[in-house]
């Protein structure tokens, strides 16, 4: 029977180069519900979201900026990205720890 858990996924800083920000465990499904960036610094920062497949290459999904103290959600309210077993959310910016993220969901093992 599986089970289900709803919780903080990942959370974290940004890097300045393309980097998984949540991994999908193995034997796991994930339901990510919601991805959250803030950004910390005075300078306005390009945010670039990519969906990796496990074992495939990396496509990319959005890029947003974001001004100080700005925070923007990829997913749109009540939307849900389900992911497989070592599938990858990556992420990068302009500046080394200037955006902070969250993801939040529910993983099925």
């Amino acid at each position: 029977m599986p089970t289900y858990t709803g919780k903080s996924l990942a959370d974290g800083q940004v890097a300045i180069a393309q980097t998984a920000i949540y991994t999908v465990p193995a034997a796991t499904i994930a339901f990510v519900k919601q991805i959250r960036f803030f950004n910390t610094n005075a300078v306005t920062q390009l945010v670039e979201i990519w969906i990796k497949r496990s074992g495939g290459t990396a496509r990319k999904q959005a890029q947003f900026q974001l001004d100080q103290d700005e925070a923007a959600d990829y997913l749109e309210e009540g939307g849900t990205l389900e992911l497989s077993a070592g599938d990858a959310i990556l992420a990068k910016t302009g500046t080394a720890a200037a955006v902070d993220y969250m993801v939040l969901g529910v993983e099925e093992a």
